[in-house]
């Protein structure tokens, strides 16, 4: 890598109309002052968006109740039974008819769709 940089600066003096070699300096010199400017926007890109979804997910897990209809990361629907917030561990009641019960990992929620809203039943 170090070569190529200084390939680069050779290749920029040349450019330049030979200069007394010092183009080739400034040029590694702000490649160095750049690099920090650099990883600081890739955070405000990529880590500072994943910390705010992550942040929605707690909250919307924290908010889980009782007879919520969910969905999983599988795509499984189903409706909360039971939820053990000390285990991390979610009840999903997926078949009304057979009364089937479904036991899966907190995280394992991807999706809680919103109350029917209205009268009800």
């Amino acid at each position: 890598m170090f070569n190529f940089l200084v390939f680069f600066a050779d290749a920029q003096q040349v450019a330049n109309g030979g200069g007394d070699g010092g183009g080739g300096e400034n040029n590694f010199i702000l490649f160095f002052l750049m690099l920090p400017v650099i990883l600081i926007l890739m955070w405000f890109m990529f880590a500072n968006p994943q910390k705010r979804q992550e942040q929605r997910l707690r909250e919307m897990l924290n908010a889980l109740e009782k007879n919520d209809k969910v969905m999983t990361v599988g795509g499984l629907i189903g409706t909360v039974h039971s939820i053990d917030k000390e285990q991390n561990e979610i009840v999903l009641k997926v078949d009304e008819s057979n009364n089937t019960r479904v036991r899966f990992h907190l995280t394992a929620i991807n999706t809680v769709f919103p109350k029917e809203g209205g009268g009800s039943k």
